[in-house]
């Protein structure tokens, strides 16, 4: 018999009960983190990253939206705020293709080279020259000003049942931000609530030695 299995039925309880709330105070500062502000208790809940309607996401955090014709392609709100500002994306050439989960382009951040993986098939036909010339500025808009390329596709339709979208797409990130709630320590949540880390470059501030390794297992649909 356990020590837990001793204790009698209120005390067993009111240790769950325990168990739950620091559970649930650890959280706190993982949101106001992720938020970049303080934010009441009652608003606590998933949800941290968000992913409009039409846009297709896929295991390694890129996110496809058709157009027209073409495939607009992007970096995710989860991988952008996972990294942090870019320092530079490097891009493939116009006309070369690309194949759904292999490599598409790199980003640079912290001074480490992260691969992104395709979402579709295709060739790529345009590429973001306000995203070369300013990479910081992809993070305030990855949904819209901060697409990275366009593509056109190749077998979109199967594509498309690859990847998440709608109401999966978001259990798809919230699934994301359990990981990272699971590696938030108390003495990272101590700094955080006395005045956080910017909300940008959380694999940084989770894991400042190795935050790269963790970054890459994100970006590789792991």
């Amino acid at each position: 018999m356990n020590e837990y299995q001793l204790l009698n039925p209120y005390t067993a309880k009111a240790l769950e009960y325990a168990l739950a709330i620091s559970y649930l105070l650890l959280f706190i500062p993982f949101w106001r983190f992720v938020q970049g502000e303080a934010v009441p208790a009652h608003a606590l809940g998933f949800g941290w990253f968000q992913v409009p309607n039409g846009v297709h996401l896929h295991a390694g955090h890129a996110w496809a939206r058709p157009e027209g014709g073409a495939v607009e392609v992007g970096l995710d709100d989860f991988a952008h705020k996972l990294v942090g500002p870019l320092e530079t994306v490097r891009f493939p050439e116009i006309g070369a293709p690309v194949r759904q989960g292999q490599k598409a382009f790199t980003i640079v951040a912290g001074g480490q080279p992260l691969d992104v993986l395709s979402p579709v098939d295709g060739h790529v036909i345009a590429l973001n020259e306000a995203v070369r010339a300013h990479p910081a500025d992809a993070l305030r808009d990855p949904y819209g000003a901060g697409w990275l390329m366009k593509v056109e596709p190749r077998w979109l339709t199967g594509n498309l049942k690859n990847l998440f979208s709608g109401d999966a797409a978001r259990r798809f990130l919230d699934a994301a931000a359990g990981k990272l709630a699971q590696r938030l320590t108390p003495q990272l949540g101590v700094v955080l609530q006395d005045g956080g880390t910017p909300v940008h470059g959380i694999a940084r501030a989770l894991d400042e030695d190795h935050w790269d390794e963790l970054a890459r297992r994100f970006l590789e649909g792991k």
